[in-house]
């Protein structure tokens, strides 16, 4: 009885880890200069970096706000801001683990899920 529960847990852990492994590398796309491979890139970043917090579609979280909502008003100079820079202690800032270039294309994400998805 004890052996089967340990198996259990062992192999609970064993899935766990490779979840994990899998779920934190991060994605390459096959065309990287399309237009819809950068979108892919923004996606990928925003699943790494956005999704605790924002949710997985941006749809908002208990500490954070729905970004979808605000993609379509949203100026590239204040979404850049607050990824860089951070928000108040409530966000983290990122100043130099993204480029201008990861920057854009998680704007660009957030920009069609925007017009793609309908939220209240």
């Amino acid at each position: 009885m004890i052996f089967v529960r340990l198996r259990n847990v062992i192999g609970t852990l064993l899935l766990l880890t490779l979840f994990l492994e899998a779920g934190c590398q991060e994605k390459k796309t096959p065309y990287p200069d399309h237009p819809g491979g950068k979108i892919y890139q923004g996606k990928m970043r925003m699943d790494i970096k956005c999704h605790g917090c924002h949710g997985w579609l941006g749809e908002g979280g208990r500490h954070a706000p729905p970004l979808v909502k605000s993609g379509r008003t949203l100026s590239y100079k204040a979404f850049s801001s607050a990824v860089i820079y951070g928000r108040a202690g409530i966000m983290p800032a990122y100043n130099k683990m993204l480029s201008e270039g990861e920057i854009r294309q998680m704007m660009e994400w957030l920009e069609l899920a925007s017009r793609v998805r309908v939220t209240e």
